[in-house]
C-alpha cells in the first residue's frame, strides 16, 4: 500500500462497517486491504478495480477531484478520484451502524493529501 495512503486510512481505523479499501493509481492494479473475513480477495479486487476505473472516467474535468458512491444491496462503494490519477475506494457494509461520516472524512482527507 502507498505509505501516505496507508497511514492516512490506518490512522482513522477502526471505522464501523468498513469492509475493505483500495488505493489505485493510473494503470496499476489496485492495492487492497481486506478488513472483513466474509469477502473474497480476488472478487473484491475485481469489483473495486472496475469501480475505480469508472470513477476516473466520470471525472467532470481533469483539473477537479471528485467523489462518487455506488449503492448495492449489502454494500456501498465510495470512491475519491484525484486529478493526479490516484483513487481511494472504500467498501462499506450497507447497515445503520456504518460510520459513513468517518468514511467521507477519510475520502476528503485523501483528496487533500499533497503527495502520494
Amino acid at each position: 500500500m502507498n505509505p501516505n495512503v496507508g497511514s492516512l486510512v490506518s490512522s482513522r481505523l477502526p471505522i464501523n462497517g468498513l469492509a475493505a479499501y483500495a488505493f489505485h493509481r493510473s494503470r496499476q492494479p489496485p492495492e487492497i486491504q481486506l478488513l472483513s473475513k466474509s469477502l473474497y480477495p480476488t472478487t473484491t479486487e475485481q469489483m473495486l478495480g472496475r469501480l475505480v476505473r469508472g470513477a476516473q472516467e466520470l471525472l467532470p474535468s481533469p483539473k477537479h477531484p471528485a467523489q462518487y458512491c455506488w449503492t448495492f444491496e449489502c454494500h456501498r462503494v465510495y470512491v475519491a478520484a484525484r486529478t493526479d490519477g490516484g483513487c481511494l475506494a472504500m467498501l462499506v457494509e450497507n447497515n445503520p451502524r456504518a460510520q459513513l461520516s468517518r468514511v467521507q472524512d477519510t475520502l476528503q482527507a485523501f483528496l487533500e493529501l499533497t503527495e502520494l
